[in-house]
């Protein structure tokens, strides 16, 4: 077919792209004052787990963390390859790397609520409020930030989401534990 690239093209491109991934983030991240928040966004919330989190807890934690970093990861790379929205600033320069937030403060808040809210109740009503936070607080003050850039993408949509997930991988968590008891 016509104006289909081949494999061979695509590599090509992907090679190229990379190249200019690494340029930009050389000449427009790397040791700024964004790069060093976003750092630090990634790293500190993991000092707070290590010295909140309930040691006896951690298999259970670990595995609810998990299943949420792989879920969002999925979904923000999805965002970010139809261009809803993009990072301008990378920690590293591959993919949409994984916003910080990803990795960093998002799985971290969900574990440490999961701890505390052992409640069906508590954990949806804390969950409601940290959607709301992170839709209608964070979301704006990280593009404020120019660090992040929504394309086709407004918070309210983010909203559910963050509710959502955090009860789905919940319930998939409890079951491999049921599972695990039979």
């Amino acid at each position: 077919m016509d104006g289909i690239p081949s494999d061979e093209q695509i590599a090509e491109m992907t090679k190229e792209l990379t190249q200019a991934r690494i340029a930009n983030w050389l000449a427009e991240d790397l040791f700024t004052w964004r790069w060093w928040f976003v750092l630090a966004l990634l790293i500190v919330p993991w000092v707070i787990f290590h010295y909140t989190a309930d040691r006896k807890k951690l298999p259970r934690l670990f595995l609810y963390g998990i299943f949420l970093f792989i879920i969002v990861l999925i979904l923000d790379t999805l965002g970010y390859e139809n261009g809803l929205w993009y990072y301008p600033c990378k920690i590293v320069p591959f993919g949409p790397l994984v916003a910080f937030i990803d990795a960093g403060p998002l799985p971290v808040i969900y574990m440490l609520e999961y701890q505390y809210f052992p409640k069906w109740r508590d954990f949806i009503v804390v969950s409601i409020i940290t959607s709301l936070i992170f839709s209608f607080a964070l979301e704006p003050a990280f593009r404020v930030m120019g660090l992040y850039v929504p394309i086709a993408w407004r918070c309210i949509y983010s909203f559910p989401i963050y509710i959502i997930l955090p009860v789905l991988m919940r319930l998939a968590v409890e079951k491999v534990f049921a599972a695990a008891m039979d």
